[in-house]
């Protein structure tokens, strides 16, 4: 990459940081309108054009600081927008929930915040379960509950401070390979556990639409286009039934994967295309165990239904006293897509906005919704940050309970414990994509 294209990459960076900067004092002052809404697309398009005139060195380091940005703007503008909690009065949400909790009764918050919490991790439970099925039919096994398991919940420890999942996925694979010797099989498992895991949540929400209608009403109503409901609610299922039906049929029958790229290739976008392929390679290295497959699905379906329902029980805790279950959880299952998709890390101030947006009348206003999303993420990471425990006794000498490939047991030669084995979250989980 030539010197001059690197030039114009920085300029670019230090346009977008202005346009930010401007962005941000706004956020502020709790002004966002049509010109904060200008200067965040120049400043993302001249953040995304950088990207390409930079060596690949610089783009990871810019990546990390434009999300913790991101992030940081993103959690004070939510925080200090303001609305309308009686006929003319306004406040900042951040008074609005302060002046909230003060009529939480707190034997109900602990006791809802702790079922929240166990309902989390039974979610984390089933998703753990189904990476082991998914190595089981690599002809990989571990214990579940002293590898597997603490595995997961070092990932997700990990995790928790990282953009994406990149760090419950990088560290699950890593421990995979390493005790295994396996890369190639762990990587084919990871790779497919990604695109189940996706359907899992697009099942979710499918299972769930039906009796989240009233979600959609709302959403459309308070964008005063109420007639658009059901045309919404008709997108929502075409597509979460699309994702599901073309995942369930490559599951069953891979065949269809190989054939619909031949036919099809030459007009399907580029990143689709490879998506397909790296779900047919994948599905392939599973031919013959459709039960399985099925049996990893079901387990991410149950990860991200409870996922979901943690919502209702914190709306519990703060005292929403006429949450609705379902209405809740199908409305806290776009939340959570919305959430993978933010450019964040770990979700936040995503999460609690998307909240706001789609659930603030189920849950009595947008400071309650606000405030259970960010108690279902609370709940959530105390359910699992424990698994920082596990990460920090993990020493260079320890093993498995037992490790087979193929029946076998390994001898974990490959191993040498005098050299430092250094996690690299983003190196790792990389040979996924």
């Amino acid at each position: 990459m030539s010197s001059r294209n690197t030039s114009v990459g920085w300029l670019l960076v230090a346009v977008a940081a202005l346009a930010f900067l401007g962005l941000s004092l706004l956020a502020w002052q709790g002004q966002l309108g049509v010109v904060a809404l200008v200067l965040l697309l120049v400043s993302g398009g001249s953040f995304f054009a950088a990207r390409r005139q930079l060596p690949r060195a610089s783009r990871q380091s810019i990546d990390t600081a434009a999300k913790a940005l991101f992030t940081l703007v993103g959690i004070m503008a939510l925080l200090r927008h303001r609305i309308e909690i009686e006929e003319g009065t306004y406040l900042p949400i951040y008074a609005a929930i302060a002046q909230y909790v003060q009529f939480v009764d707190p034997t109900t918050f602990v006791l809802f915040g702790l079922v929240a919490m166990g309902v989390k991790f039974c979610g984390v439970i089933a998703s753990a379960f189904g990476w082991h099925l998914l190595l089981i039919g690599q002809g990989i096994r571990y214990p579940f509950w002293s590898a597997t398991m603490t595995a997961f919940l070092i990932g997700r420890f990990i995790g928790t401070f990282l953009p994406s999942t990149i760090g419950l996925d990088g560290y699950t694979l890593f421990e995979a390979g390493r005790y295994s010797n396996q890369w190639p099989r762990c990587v084919t498992a990871k790779a497919l556990e990604k695109f189940i895991g996706v359907t899992g949540l697009f099942f979710c929400m499918l299972v769930t639409l039906p009796f989240g209608y009233p979600v959609i009403v709302d959403v459309v109503a308070h964008l005063g286009r109420p007639q658009a409901a059901p045309l919404l609610a008709a997108g929502i299922a075409a597509i979460a039934g699309g994702v599901c039906l073309a995942v369930i049929v490559g599951l069953i029958w891979p065949v269809v994967l190989t054939k619909s790229i031949n036919l099809f290739g030459k007009i399907l976008p580029g990143g689709v295309r490879v998506q397909v392929e790296k779900l047919a390679d994948a599905v392939g290295a599973y031919r013959g165990q459709v039960g399985l497959l099925f049996g990893v699905l079901s387990a991410k379906f149950v990860t991200h239904f409870t996922t979901a329902a943690v919502y209702y029980f914190t709306a519990l805790a703060i005292g929403v006293t006429a949450a609705q279950f379902w209405p809740i959880t199908f409305g806290s299952t776009i939340q959570i897509l919305a959430t993978v998709l933010s450019p964040t890390i770990a979700g936040e101030g995503a999460r609690e906005a998307f909240q706001a947006l789609l659930l603030s009348k189920q849950l009595g206003g947008v400071a309650q919704a606000v405030l259970s999303a960010a108690l279902g993420f609370i709940a959530a990471e105390a359910a699992t940050m424990w698994g920082g425990a596990f990460l920090w006794t993990r020493k260079p000498g320890w093993r498995p309970a037992f490790t087979t490939v193929d029946g076998k047991q390994v001898d974990y030669a490959w191993i040498d414990d005098s050299e430092d084995v250094a996690f690299d979250a983003e190196k790792i989980a990389a040979a996924t994509h």
